[in-house]
């Protein structure tokens, strides 16, 4: 199946970074090469990503603060969105592959961390999520970016290809 016709192409003030895992780059409808396609967003697959040339520019830009959205020991961005322009970085694989690929990525792993509750259930049925909270993504991008850029838009958009 081809979603790349249903991919409509979002400009954010928010530039995003994916780290994918590479075991989940070989899943056949991943959610984060949807949300690549859809943001212009550099999808860096790999597990000791930090010498990867996007994640080092990502890392050592002084005009935008990079920040990990991770759903532990986070700032809920409902409650409150750091200061400045952001950069997004976001992790892609199961949550165990996840962990692993920030904990071998010091840098990746002291960025200032962001989450959020999510508005509804993950609408991803070809996967199952742990957990009523858990979300593909796609959709943590989503509501990520919402939150970020606050009533510019609400990117319901991205989810097109993946319905």
């Amino acid at each position: 199946m081809c979603w790349c016709g249903q991919v409509t192409r979002l400009d954010t003030e928010t530039p995003v970074l994916i780290l994918q895992h590479p075991k989940e780059s070989r899943m056949p409808i991943g959610t984060a090469r949807m949300a690549a396609h859809a943001l212009g967003a550099d999808l860096v697959v790999g597990v000791v990503v930090e010498e990867d040339p996007a994640v080092r520019a990502a890392l050592e830009d002084t005009t935008r603060q990079a920040v990990l959205l991770w759903p532990e020991n986070a700032a809920d961005l409902s409650e409150s969105v750091p200061e400045g322009p952001l950069r997004l970085v976001v992790v892609d694989g199961t949550w165990a592959l996840a962990k692993k690929l920030v904990r071998v990525n010091p840098k990746i792993a002291a960025l200032p961390r962001v989450s959020f509750v999510p508005a509804r259930p993950s609408e991803y049925r070809i996967r199952r999520e742990p957990s009523g909270e858990c979300v593909s993504t796609l959709e943590a991008i989503m509501y990520a970016l919402r939150a970020i850029e606050r009533g510019s838009r609400s990117f319901e958009e991205l989810l097109t290809p993946f319905r």
